[in-house]
């Protein structure tokens, strides 16, 4: 009889374990810090059983596609190639690859910003730009591995509850978006950005950005680019259950997933990332504080992302879970790059650690 009760007590305790799922954050409230225990694979011996010594671990160097890896793919020795993010804007552009090529990179992501004057040129003064840029890449032995689309008018979530507006924004990033795909030809991986704020319920801007990407995906697919959704703070999909509610459906929807906007919200980045899985498309890699909803792009080590979730099961995740063989893109566009190396560098050296 005693062991019956034991038995109806714990299923009673599981059955209530469900109520906890986060369906929207609530900006009113910081979350409770993560268990920072719990770390994937944690219930095994990731240095080997019984001692044995195991074979010489040969690194190899990932070549960034947009292909996904088999589920069983082995991991063994594989390493990202690091990407840096630079704003179009930048003085001295060129100046500024040049540094990131001498700091060891190979890849960039380059930030689109209508404030540049993009909007105001012409389809041909606009071309005539993104040429230029290229060339300055090609110049600097670098390769344009993602865009960041315009961000500062990406109301095509319509916030602003003006059919209208949303129209003229679909119609703004798509622009710049067939443009660069015409002057960026190697580029792939195009980030998506909504703007700030969300209509009240939050549900309604998830309806609108399902209408703007009904018409974008298909058209990004014309092209022969991937359309990436990014994970925000203060605006659409930061977490798992909005993301899944904005995506769901389309099969082309990919996810740029924003490791410092998932933090400071308060999401665990490795759920996440597992959640993903293959459909990971890019990375934004940055540090902030656990909970604070302030995306101030810190160095790495200048928040707590590492305390909680670890850089190292960041980079696990990503090559085992999402089979993803892009590029680890740093979004530190204003830090030294040599520093962003060695902060890579020191990455890869605690996943070797704890992994091989």
């Amino acid at each position: 009889m005693r062991r019956f009760w034991i038995v109806i007590c714990s299923v009673l305790l599981l059955s209530c374990g469900g109520g906890d799922k986060i369906t929207g954050p609530d900006w009113s409230l910081l979350p409770s810090k993560p268990d920072d225990t719990q770390t994937p694979d944690d219930s095994g011996d990731q240095n080997g059983e019984d001692n044995q010594e195991k074979p010489a671990i040969v690194e190899q160097i990932i070549a960034p596609t947009t292909e996904v890896a088999a589920a069983d793919s082995d991991i063994a020795g594989l390493r990202y190639e690091p990407g840096i993010s630079i704003n179009i804007a930048t003085k001295n552009f060129a100046t500024r690859l040049s540094e990131i090529a001498a700091a060891g990179f190979k890849y960039i992501e380059i930030t689109i910003k209508h404030s540049y004057g993009l909007k105001d040129k012409s389809d041909s003064q606009v071309a005539a730009i993104l040429r230029e840029k290229q060339q300055q890449v090609d110049a600097a032995g670098l390769t344009v591995w993602s865009i960041h689309l315009p961000f500062e008018d990406a109301t095509w979530t319509n916030i602003a509850g003006k059919e209208s507006v949303r129209v003229q924004s679909v119609d703004n990033i798509m622009r710049v978006l067939r443009l660069c795909a015409a002057n960026f030809p190697t580029c792939k991986n195009y980030v998506l950005h909504a703007s700030k704020g969300v209509l009240s319920p939050r549900s309604e801007s998830v309806l609108q950005a399902r209408k703007s990407l009904e018409y974008m995906l298909p058209e990004a697919k014309r092209l022969g680019v991937r359309i990436c959704i990014e994970n925000l703070v203060g605006s659409l999909c930061p977490t798992i259950e909005e993301m899944s509610d904005t995506i769901t459906g389309f099969e082309d929807a990919w996810v740029t997933f924003d490791i410092g906007h998932a933090n400071c919200v308060g999401v665990n980045v490795i759920d996440f990332l597992k959640w993903i899985g293959p459909g990971l498309g890019t990375v934004h890699i940055h540090d902030t504080a656990f909970g604070s909803r302030v995306d101030d792009h810190r160095d790495i080590g200048d928040g707590d992302i590492d305390k909680y979730f670890g850089w190292e099961n960041v980079y696990y995740t990503m090559l085992k879970d999402c089979r993803y063989r892009g590029v680890f893109l740093f979004e530190l566009s204003g830090s030294n790059a040599n520093s962003v190396m060695s902060s890579y560098k020191m990455i890869v050296e605690k996943y070797k650690t704890k992994y091989e």
